[in-house]
């Protein structure tokens, strides 16, 4: 892309130089009264053969642009519930543990499952399934905070990253969406309403256990926490919250 914008840009250059070049011909014919026939007879054609071509290499670029605009959102966005993807929404977990690495914070993230979706898939088919995730989402917007970001991992599995919130602010949190979404009444393409359930995993990054610690491996080891604080979630019962406890190496459900 840069390529072709120099490339734009050595043409379109080119072109001025030669007009203001072409302009000084016709002026010293004009004044001289002498002229090249030949030159004056190919003169117009050159000129607008390099105008086309500069025109054509600029909506090029902008063709090129809209394409690699279309690309970077797709990578960003599941195509299905605009939700972050599995990989936006793990590079952002990744920037979020260094900044608060730097400023000695803390940051939660929290696991989101939906209860039986297999049940929800087999009984109405993949079609409502897919209305339930895009509901879900939007139901979790509506009570997540601005500053918070939500990102689907693959299925019925989501991520959300809550900064500057500590292991208490994310339960109060987390039990808000859970919650919300067992309230809720989701209208899809079914014959009737359709109401679903969550259980949410919960872990914490804490600066002062992370201490020279590669990001990377914080990254796997905080997801892995919130995906064992889930499935405790789910082994307690489902529809309700878990959060992980370092000190007992497991997770404590509520």
């Amino acid at each position: 892309m840069r390529a072709l914008r120099w490339a734009w840009l050595m043409l379109a250059t080119g072109i001025c130089m030669m007009s203001v070049h072409r302009a000084g011909l016709i002026l010293n014919i004009i004044q001289s009264e002498h002229y090249d026939l030949i030159d004056a007879v190919f003169s117009l054609p050159i000129a607008a053969c390099l105008l086309l071509g500069v025109l054509g290499l600029n909506k090029l670029l902008l063709v090129l642009e809209n394409e690699q605009l279309l690309i970077e959102t797709l990578a960003q966005f599941d195509p299905l519930t605009n939700s972050y993807s599995r990989s936006q929404i793990l590079y952002r977990i990744s920037e979020e543990i260094q900044r608060c690495t730097r400023s000695q914070r803390s940051f939660s993230l929290l696991e989101v499952d939906i209860d039986h979706f297999k049940r929800v898939n087999d009984k109405f088919g993949h079609p409502v399934g897919d209305e339930i995730l895009i509901g879900l989402v939007r139901h979790l917007k509506e009570v997540l905070r601005s500053g918070d970001s939500l990102g689907r991992i693959g299925g019925e599995e989501f991520l959300i990253l809550l900064p500057e919130t500590d292991s208490q602010g994310a339960a109060q949190l987390a039990e808000r969406l859970r919650a919300h979404i067992e309230s809720t009444v989701n209208q899809t393409a079914a014959s009737g309403p359709i109401k679903i359930t969550i259980s949410i995993g919960i872990a914490t990054f804490e600066t002062k256990n992370s201490l020279n610690t590669p990001r990377g491996i914080i990254l796997n080891e905080i997801v892995g926490k919130a995906d064992i604080a889930m499935y405790e979630a789910k082994n307690q019962g489902r529809n309700r919250i878990a959060i992980y406890k370092d000190s007992q190496n497991r997770a404590s459900s509520s």
